[in-house]
């Protein structure tokens, strides 16, 4: 089990929040540099928590999409990352018993690998699910994506859940 009560700097990337520059410009070259490097380091280890809405262009195209800063293998070339992207569809209301569907945009290719589907449906102020979203008594909602649209499929009347945001995450394979 891994301890997470150490210093900052023994759990990921982190910069010092103060630093003392010597007054011999040859040492403070040499702390500057390696300040700068644990900085570049840290900024690029973090996950941009971004969000946006799927806005689709005329050709049908998403133009919202984030880079997330995540970055991921590539089987095969433990050398080269890929990055990956996120968007968020609005669904809207679901449906009594059917399937909502809402645009992502993403143009979907054999190179494209969703990293993550999921996302919430709410009756705003009262509840909350998470989505996809499974129950011991079978009101299941499944949640799906094909190369144009994002599907939330019920089985009973989910109507009055008015709002439904589901997070996108993918990447393109080499």
């Amino acid at each position: 089990m891994t301890d997470n009560f150490g210093p900052p700097e023994t759990q990921g990337p982190y910069v010092p929040p103060n630093i003392i520059i010597p007054e011999d410009w040859n040492e403070a070259r040499l702390i500057l540099t390696d300040y700068l490097i644990k900085a570049a380091e840290a900024i690029n280890a973090r996950e941009i928590g971004q969000y946006q809405d799927a806005s689709i262009d005329a050709g049908g195209e998403n133009i919202s999409d984030t880079i997330t800063g995540q970055t991921w293998f590539t089987p095969g070339n433990p050398n080269l990352f890929r990055y990956g992207s996120r968007t968020v569809v609005n669904i809207g209301a679901l449906q009594n018993a059917g399937t909502s569907q809402g645009a992502h945009g993403i143009p979907v290719t054999s190179n494209t690998v969703f990293t993550y589907i999921g996302g919430v449906a709410s009756i705003p102020g009262t509840t909350y699910l998470p989505l996809p979203f499974a129950d011991v008594a079978g009101s299941n909602i499944e949640v799906t994506v094909d190369g144009t649209n994002v599907n939330v499929i019920t089985g009973i009347d989910y109507s009055s859940y008015t709002q439904c945001y589901i997070v996108l995450e993918w990447i393109e394979s080499v």
